[in-house]
């Protein structure tokens, strides 16, 4: 389970980068949203190495994945 949540998460992040990438407006909203998945995938990877941590802990890391993918789509 916490490998295919570190795969979600990756995924949503590089398809942040590439929208971003390829966005010819202003892109501070989806550079916010990318710095948060950043600090998102730190602090789990960061609770995984701290002993006693269980996926019951990880699962409140996770983000909103319908909130983002609703507003990368409009993009």
């Amino acid at each position: 389970m916490i490998l295919y949540q570190l795969a979600k998460r990756l995924e949503q992040r590089n398809r942040l980068q590439h929208t971003i990438n390829r966005s010819e407006g202003d892109v501070s909203a989806l550079m916010t949203e990318k710095e948060q998945m950043d600090t998102q995938l730190k602090t789990q990877a960061s609770t995984w190495k701290e002993e006693g941590q269980d996926e019951f802990v990880l699962a409140a890391l996770s983000p909103d994945t319908e909130a983002m993918q609703s507003q990368s789509f409009l993009l």
